[in-house]
């Protein structure tokens, strides 16, 4: 018992100590921000004028092949503003219809339809398109770094690391972002946000400003993961203060005003903001785990339900299995169910994070020896999620292994901010009962 305080002591100690726990997010400066955002961004508008530009040219001459991947184009970096998954659809069926229509043949095409089946986690397509891209052989080095992306979403880890070391150079952005992205994979968290540094570095005086907001929102997740509260804060808000409709950066603060600062009712202003201008159902999600840690049931039943309608909805496919399988197996306490969908994440893509699910919904059914097996083999060193290391913790406790159960849950605890309160409360509990 005594090491168990001890371990609790140093990690609260170690989070006062080294990162501010202390309330960050400053309501009554983003508050004005947040009211005054516009309800489309002017790259938003300039796309829509765009859209209705072409779709002009193309009903002038559907045989353009130019005006058809313009288009194509157009409604995938729409849909980036509009969340609406139609965009992609569209945008795909588009650039299938210019591959027909083209007369020499080239990677881009199947570039462009890699990036879409990503985006709609059709990993196995994605790999097809990218291989048949590399075969073509032209432009070569945009082939393989979209090669190494997929591979990596695909747990190909040592093909992607191969790819890595073939491109050149490797002191650029292109190169920084995916060994942040390796490292990631491999657990050196510090490592990876180095390369990420480098990356933010490379591009801090570009004229490129999306280039810029992407990879400083991409570092602000990244210090938040590391309980970096403070930086990850900085770099939202001067992500949003550049771009007032830039809403991953809006879901930051949320979570932050939510999963550090217990300040509910400004993250639930910001979700329901972001709903009416961005209608994507991850808002939905955080809206219920928001109203579960406030005690209100129906509230909390509400929005899970809103979600599970919005993204059974055909055109997401895939893209939210990772958040039905945890509603599955933590709110509605039907493993059988959840296991279909560990089973298909793997043939989609059988990664440790994919066997996690596996090993998890194999727990929650009862069949432990199975669990632990899985766990071992392939989750243990083959993934460092939080949400994963807490899933072992418990797996170990039930099997009776109380010091991997204590070594597991000890390190999913140091990133509660990540996991959010009520999962934290979780962690503390289980740790205090062995």
């Amino acid at each position: 018992m005594y090491k168990l305080f001890l371990l609790l002591f140093v990690v609260a100690t170690c989070f006062s100590c080294s990162y501010n726990s202390g309330k960050v997010v400053k309501e009554e400066l983003l508050l004005h921000l947040l009211q005054q955002q516009p309800a489309q961004s002017n790259s938003a508008l300039l796309i829509e004028k765009d859209i209705y530009f072409w779709q002009t040219r193309i009903a002038e001459n559907r045989e353009e092949n130019a005006s058809v991947l313009k288009l194509a184009s157009l409604y995938s970096m729409r849909f980036h503003h509009s969340g609406l998954i139609g965009d992609i659809i569209k945008s795909d069926s588009l650039y299938k219809a210019a591959n027909q229509l083209q007369k020499f043949f080239s990677s881009g095409v199947y570039r462009a339809l890699a990036a879409n089946a990503v985006t709609q986690h059709r990993f196995k397509d994605a790999e097809r398109y990218i291989d048949t891209a590399l075969t073509m052989g032209d432009n070569k080095y945009l082939t393989l770094l979209q090669a190494f992306d997929i591979k990596l979403e695909l747990g190909q880890q040592f093909r992607a690391e191969q790819i890595l070391q073939s491109i050149h150079p490797k002191n650029n952005f292109d190169y920084y972002i995916r060994a942040s992205k390796l490292e990631d994979h491999k657990g050196n968290s510090e490592e990876s946000i180095r390369y990420m540094e480098k990356a933010y570095a490379d591009v801090a005086d570009s004229r490129n400003t999306q280039l810029l907001l992407w990879v400083k929102t991409n570092l602000a997740d990244m210090y938040g993961h590391q309980n970096r509260i403070n930086d990850a804060y900085r770099l939202y808000n001067e992500v949003i203060s550049s771009d007032a409709n830039y809403y991953h950066a809006w879901k930051g603060i949320a979570w932050l005003a939510f999963s550090n600062d217990k300040n509910t009712n400004f993250a639930k202003t910001i979700l329901h903001r972001l709903q009416k201008i961005h209608p994507i159902p991850d808002y939905d999600l955080m809206l219920s785990e928001i109203a579960g840690y406030e005690n209100n049931i129906t509230e909390k039943n509400k929005w899970l339900l809103s979600f599970i309608k919005k993204v059974q909805a055909p055109g997401y496919g895939d893209m939210y299995n990772k958040y039905l399988f945890n509603i599955l197996t933590d709110e509605y306490n039907n493993p059988s169910a959840a296991l279909l969908i560990a089973q298909k994440e793997i043939q989609n893509r059988p990664t440790a994070q994919s066997y996690d699910m596996l090993a998890w919904s194999l727990y929650k059914s009862n069949r432990l020896n199975e669990a632990v097996g899985i766990a071992n083999g392939r989750v243990i060193n083959k993934t460092f999620e939080p949400d994963a290391l807490y899933h072992i913790g418990l797996i170990f406790k039930k099997a009776g292994n109380n010091n991997l159960a204590k070594y597991y849950l000890g390190q999913a605890l140091e990133s509660s901010f990540e996991l959010g309160p009520q999962v934290t409360k979780n962690i503390t509990q289980e740790l205090q009962s062995l």
